[in-house]
């Protein structure tokens, strides 16, 4: 089993703050300074906020096989709880673009609870600031551009769609390699 944090206290709380720099600053790609191994289909950065997020309280679903070693990887670090479900869990992982599904199976909370909700970490086949996601909102001064490579156009309709029944909606974490950027549910998103 490969191991987790050097320091499970301070890279953690380092990821944490980069991660509230992404939500604080839809757009923003932020990199950890941390240097982790993870097995083979999950991205250090996807792994480094699994390590930093979940617990033996929360429950993820994965577009991968609860026998892989990338999920064992996971549960072992974290103790978390995983669902075959996907709008019984408090997080979701993909590990492959290709595979997502539409958001609206996943759990947007209520009006009267919408921490409930279920966040998405999705690894992506690339990350840069290119104009093919039009980004506004709170956090964003006038606008802001991304391209997460591999995602399908659809995928952003259907969550412009489910995030309209705000408060309720999903919150996103996008990843490639170490790299991370945060897309809350208060960001609008236009293809352009």
């Amino acid at each position: 089993m490969l191991k987790g944090f050097d320091s499970e206290v301070f890279d953690s709380q380092a990821v944490f703050r980069n991660l509230l720099l992404a939500m604080a600053n839809p757009g923003t790609i932020a990199a950890p300074d941390i240097h982790l191994s993870c097995p083979d289909r999950l991205a250090p950065g996807a792994g480094a906020l699994l390590l930093t997020l979940l617990d033996f309280e929360t429950v993820l679903w994965s577009d991968l096989d609860p026998e892989t070693p990338e999920i064992k990887w996971v549960h072992f670090h974290t103790g978390t709880r995983l669902t075959p479900a996907p709008d019984r869990a408090g997080f979701a992982l993909f590990t492959d673009s290709e595979k997502l599904m539409d958001p609206g199976r996943f759990n947007p909370g209520t009006a009267a609870s919408p921490d409930l909700s279920t966040t998405l970490v999705i690894q992506t086949r690339g990350l840069d600031q290119d104009q093919k996601l039009r980004l506004t909102g709170p956090g964003i001064e006038k606008e802001a551009f991304i391209h997460y490579a591999g995602i399908p156009p659809e995928f952003w309709e259907n969550r412009a769609i489910m995030n309209q029944a705000y408060p309720a909606g999903i919150d996103m974490i996008l990843v490639h390699a170490s790299r991370i950027t945060a897309l809350p549910r208060t960001t609008k998103v236009a293809v352009c």
